[in-house]
């Protein structure tokens, strides 16, 4: 932590959702953001925080680095259309699933991409609507080098990570790799569940959308 003569104080490096102060010390400035439920200011994006002491502002200066996820990147999407040889998405942000899950970051804004009936699993499919439906969350693998990005899901970690009961509305948990039951109301349904959905390490943060929270 090192102090400047203007009376602001430099935290150093932070990744998003870190805390920075709370909101009855500090009110929130550029790149963060305020966690209700806790009353923290938190980080929104990678980069150097800030707390300016005189005018009692916390902030953030982002890093400079691109943030367009390319070939090979793992991503956080929302399915957002189910067709007949086709699941259409949104992708959200960055994760890295190896060797453990971890959230990298959000995206500026959300990139369009879909995900042809063959890159879904490694197994014929007869009706896509048993493996994603709308509003599922999902992690998928980047294959294509410019958006719309194509996606694929075919391997055992990619898949859906959150999904809603269509009968009651409850978050649904995993019960195997292909179906998720609700513990609320008991309703089993199919879908392409990643590995990870079950997995204690997995937490998924949108700063700028809605937060989802899986632990």
């Amino acid at each position: 932590m090192s102090y400047s003569s203007q009376g602001v104080v430099e935290k150093g490096k932070v990744m998003p959702g870190d805390v920075l102060a709370t909101i009855e010390e500090f009110l929130p400035g550029e790149g963060v953001y305020v966690d209700p439920v806790k009353g923290f200011i938190r980080a929104a994006a990678p980069g150097v925080a800030y707390l300016d002491m005189s005018r009692r502002i916390a902030y953030v200066k982002p890093h400079k680095k691109p943030q367009t996820p390319g070939p090979g990147s793992e991503v956080a999407a929302l399915v957002t259309g189910v067709r007949g040889d086709l699941v259409v998405a949104e992708v959200y942000g960055v994760v890295r699933l190896s060797p453990k899950p971890a959230w990298l970051y959000e995206l500026p804004s959300p990139y369009s991409a879909a995900i042809p009936i063959s890159h879904i699993a490694d197994e014929y499919i007869k009706n896509i609507e048993d493996y994603y439906r709308i509003g599922d969350w999902i992690l998928a693998k980047i294959v294509s080098r410019t958006p719309p990005f194509t996606l694929s899901t075919v391997e055992p970690r990619y898949g859906v990570v959150y999904a809603i009961c269509s009968r009651c509305g409850a978050v649904m948990e995993f019960q195997s790799e292909r179906s998720m039951k609700c513990p609320k109301c008991g309703n089993v349904e199919k879908r392409k569940v990643s590995i990870h959905a079950k997995s204690r390490h997995l937490r998924i943060r949108l700063v700028r959308n809605l937060v989802i929270y899986r632990s």
